[in-house]
């Protein structure tokens, strides 16, 4: 994953939380099932309603517009999932490739940013300035997760890390300072 100095171990991995992956996983599945239910209440719940009593039509032009749609839907419904899937994959490649690293010596923070650009970025512990933990909402409260964000500041620019729904945020937090007192000492 990440070349370690000399002497260097790694004391915690910072990932972002699995709710969001099950979040994400529950969307997909729904959307995946979407098509299904518009086909059944466009087409066997209206059309029994609106386009009989409505529009007069009759019952052979009804059959010859459904079956378009099911030619079409033969082929519109793989090519759907194919796109659900791949935005899942993305989604899942960027949650399980984003990380924050935490050494005995610095802090490597790893963001992938769709599937060929990686963005590493290292910082001495004395560099720090705050360090940000945020928890929102009952649903972080209850699963631990939440926001953390770790300012630095270095000789000629001041940089900042931050890591949505990360896990554990308050023990990332508590690793983090324990180093720094360590290695400030």
């Amino acid at each position: 994953m990440v070349n370690l100095e000399q002497g260097e171990q790694v004391i915690k991995v910072v990932r972002k939380h699995w709710f969001v992956m099950l979040a994400v996983g529950v969307t997909m599945f729904v959307l995946a099932l979407l098509p299904f239910f518009l086909y059944y209440f466009l087409f066997f719940e209206l059309s029994n309603q609106f386009f009989s009593s409505t529009l007069n039509i009759t019952g052979s032009l009804l059959t010859t517009i459904l079956e378009a749609i099911q030619k079409w839907g033969a082929f519109g419904y793989p090519l759907w999932l194919l796109i659900l899937w791949t935005f899942f994959f993305v989604e899942w490649t960027d949650y399980y490739l984003d990380s924050l690293v935490i050494t005995n010596k610095r802090i490597i923070d790893i963001e992938q940013k769709g599937f060929f650009n990686r963005e590493i970025t290292s910082f001495q512990y004395n560099n720090i300035q705050d360090i940000t933990v945020e928890t929102t909402g009952i649903i972080q409260t209850i699963f631990h997760f939440g926001f953390i964000q770790i300012k630095t500041a270095g000789h000629d620019h001041k940089r900042e890390i931050a890591i949505k729904y990360a896990s554990n945020p308050e023990e990332a937090r508590s690793v983090i300072l324990q180093q720094q007192s360590k290695i400030i000492q």
